[in-house]
């Protein structure tokens, strides 16, 4: 495997009135992250219609106590999740 490159980058934001959580992630190529949001569910956690755990490369790691962790591939993301 090559050598990680390039910027990790996040950035979130309340919306909708305190009601959803916005994320958006950069992952450089060759590399992955890890990333634990809240939900109520792991398939609270969207990328557009879709729940993250469905998206090609994305690996659920697990949903406990109010929160959803996933092994994210490079890429772009930008993902929603209800907070109520």
């Amino acid at each position: 495997m090559s050598p990680p490159y390039g910027e990790i980058r996040s950035e979130w934001a309340v919306e909708g009135g305190g009601r959803t959580l916005a994320y958006e992630a950069v992952v450089p190529a060759n590399s992955e992250a890890i990333l634990s949001l809240p939900a109520a569910s792991a398939d609270a956690v969207r990328e557009g219609r879709t729940p993250l755990a469905r998206v090609d490369g994305v690996r659920l790691l697990g949903h406990s106590d109010g929160v959803s962790s996933f092994r994210l591939p490079s890429g772009r993301y930008r993902l929603t999740t209800d907070l109520h």
